[in-house]
């Protein structure tokens, strides 16, 4: 009894920060299991460990289109938006791997691939001809949209008061 009161008080204290999972019976085990493909489609965003913004567009049909820039700051920024078309997607368990083709024929041939999770995507780039790879981690661009109207129309409502 004491066990479930300090984990009552300590989820009051921390709020819904905490992981909240079903609890099967005892003696069981539950194992996560891997998003299903149409649970990744959609618009997915995030950053390289350099700063490149990257979007990621997956389509039902399995293709897509995924592009990234430099920020404006950026020296590179001055090359544009890189374009590649997604020609086929798929999820094995966890892993990740994403064809993709460029839009405009001066462009590298880059490679995707990684690992899927329910709320992101962690992700490698790079040129094929391995000269290159960064790290990325995209999330659902619906998600980011929500909480960022939230936590901005919050603050905005603070500084009217």
């Amino acid at each position: 009894m004491k066990l479930i009161s300090l984990v009552l008080t300590i989820f009051a204290l921390l709020g819904t920060s905490l992981p909240v999972a079903d609890v099967p019976a005892a003696g069981q085990a539950k194992e996560a299991r891997p998003p299903k493909p149409e649970e990744l489609v959609g618009a997915w965003v995030g950053f390289w460990q350099d700063e490149e913004f990257t979007r990621l567009d997956l389509r039902a049909d399995f293709t897509g289109y995924c592009a990234y820039v430099a920020p404006p700051e950026s020296i590179t920024h001055q090359y544009g938006v890189h374009v590649y078309r997604v020609t086929r997607w798929a999820v094995d368990g966890w892993k990740f791997n994403i064809s993709l083709a460029p839009v405009d024929s001066r462009e590298e041939s880059i490679y995707l691939k990684g690992r899927v999770g329910h709320l992101s995507l962690q992700l490698e780039i790079g040129g094929t001809n391995r000269k290159w790879k960064e790290q990325v981690v995209l999330r659902k661009e619906s998600r980011i949209q929500a909480s960022n109207l939230e936590t901005k129309t919050k603050i905005e409502e603070l500084d009217k008061r």
